[in-house]
């Protein structure tokens, strides 16, 4: 018999499905265990490029990329001790005063929402809208908290939306 012959039996033959089983299950048992590992280690690691943390006492200022936690206490509704446990971490773009060229200003350009974007915690996406108080509020949205009037004269006022992870 040809060594192309021994091998297409082997791979026909019945003994051949239980491997073919043992494999696909080892595979994705691999894959499942990889994915946890990443997962817990995405929450452990330094903040991602452009990202900031909403983590200091707001009555201890600290620098970029800690800013104060702020509102976020309020609606997740925790104690501000249980939420520095698991602070929100935010894309710098979801915070439209830390962009150029509003970075220098620190406030939007006109008709530019002061927020708008996601932050997370480990259990919960929460979607964040600014807005100018005079506008009506988004539907389905809690809110709004946190008035701020800045120097382009405009009242902002926060909507938000949590989701789960």
């Amino acid at each position: 018999m040809t060594r192309r012959r021994i091998l297409t039996l082997a791979v026909t033959s019945k003994g051949a499905l239980p491997m073919r089983k043992l494999l696909v299950l080892l595979c994705g048992a691999g894959t499942l265990a990889f994915a946890t590992v990443a997962w817990a280690g995405y929450f452990n690691g330094p903040l991602p490029p452009n990202h900031h943390i909403h983590d200091c006492p707001d009555n201890n200022p600290c620098g970029y990329p800690h800013l104060a936690v702020g509102f976020f206490p309020t609606i997740l509704g925790e104690s501000r001790a249980a939420y520095r446990q698991d602070p929100a971490e935010c894309n710098d773009a979801t915070d439209k005063s830390l962009l150029p060229p509003n970075d220098t200003s620190g406030t939007p350009q006109e008709n530019q929402p002061l927020r708008a974007g996601v932050c997370y915690t480990s259990t919960t996406l929460i979607h964040l809208h600014s807005i100018d108080a005079s506008d009506p509020a988004p539907e389905g949205w809690s809110g709004p908290i946190a008035p701020v009037h800045l120097g382009n004269g405009i009242t902002y006022v926060t909507y938000w939306l949590l989701t789960p992870r």
